[in-house]
C-alpha cells in the first residue's frame, strides 16, 4: 500500500472516531439537560413536601412519583459521565488516570445513591440508609476533584485549554459549597455536640446542596459542550479534506 493510501485510511479512521465522539456529545448534552428539567421539576412540584431549603434532595423518593424521576435523572447523569470520557476518548483527548479513577467513583456513587435510598427519618437508622450517606458524601467530592484533574491536564492541551480554565471556576466553586454542606450537615453528624445558632446551617442544606449539584451539573454540560465542538470541527474538516482529495 502506498503512502497516499495509508494516510487516506488513517484520515477515514480519524473522521469516523469524530463523528461517533460528536453523537456521544450530543446524547450527553441531551440527558444532561432532560436530568436539570427532571430536578427541576421535581424542586418546583414538591416544594411543599419536601422543602427545597433545608431538605435534601434524596428525600423526593418518598413522595409520589418521585422515587422514579429522582432515580432516573441519577442513572442518566452517571450514563452522560461516561458518554462524555467515551467521546473524549475518541478525540485521543488525555485525561489523566486520577481524573479517569474520580470520574467513576462519581458514577459509582450516584448508582449506590439509587439503589439503596435514603431514610425517612432524622436519624440514620438502617444499612442501606448508611450506604446512602457515604455514597451522597462522595458525590460532592469526587466530581469537583476531577474536575480539577481534569483541568490541569486539558490546560496543556490548546483545543482545550479555555474549557480547562471554565472547568477549573466551576470545580472550585463546588469544592467552596461542598465544604458549605458538609458544615451545614454537622448538627446532625454529630447529634451529641451542641452547636451555635450562627454556625447551625440546617435551615439552608439543601439550598446549598441544590446549588453545588447545580455547579456540578454546569460542569458536566460545559464538558459536553465543547466535546460536541471539538469533534463537530473535526468532522467538518474530514469532510473538506475529501473533497480537496476528490478534486481533479
Amino acid at each position: 500500500m502506498t503512502a497516499s493510501g495509508v494516510s487516506e485510511r488513517r484520515a477515514r479512521w480519524v473522521g469516523g472516531f469524530s463523528v461517533l465522539a460528536c453523537v456521544l456529545s450530543v446524547l450527553a448534552l441531551l440527558t444532561l439537560v432532560r436530568s436539570a428539567l427532571t430536578m427541576t421539576y421535581l424542586n418546583v412540584h414538591f416544594a411543599d413536601e419536601i422543602d427545597p431549603l433545608s431538605r435534601a434532595v434524596s428525600y423526593y423518593v418518598f413522595v409520589e412519583r418521585g422515587a422514579e424521576l429522582f432515580d432516573a435523572a441519577l442513572l442518566a447523569v452517571a450514563c452522560a459521565t461516561a458518554t462524555i470520557l467515551a467521546g473524549l476518548a475518541q478525540l485521543r483527548v488525555r485525561v489523566g488516570a486520577r481524573a479517569t479513577v474520580l470520574f467513576g467513583a462519581w458514577c459509582v456513587a450516584l448508582v449506590l445513591c439509587v439503589l439503596f435510598p435514603t431514610d425517612n427519618s432524622p436519624r440514620i437508622e438502617t444499612a442501606s440508609g448508611w450506604i446512602h450517606q457515604f455514597a451522597g458524601a462522595s458525590l460532592f467530592g469526587t466530581l469537583p476533584l476531577a474536575g480539577l484533574a481534569l483541568a490541569r491536564v486539558l490546560a496543556t492541551q490548546p483545543p482545550w485549554a479555555r474549557t480547562a480554565r471554565v472547568l477549573r471556576a466551576l470545580a472550585l466553586g463546588a469544592v467552596v459549597l461542598a465544604l458549605g454542606y458538609l458544615a451545614a450537615r454537622l448538627p446532625d453528624l454529630l447529634p451529641w455536640w451542641q452547636f451555635p445558632g450562627a454556625l447551625d446551617w440546617r435551615a439552608i442544606s439543601g439550598l446549598i446542596q441544590r446549588a453545588l449539584f447545580t455547579l456540578e451539573l454546569a460542569m458536566l454540560l460545559v464538558l459536553a459542550a465543547r466535546l460536541l465542538r471539538v469533534s463537530w470541527a473535526a468532522v467538518r474538516s474530514g469532510r473538506q479534506r475529501d473533497h480537496t482529495l476528490a478534486a481533479p
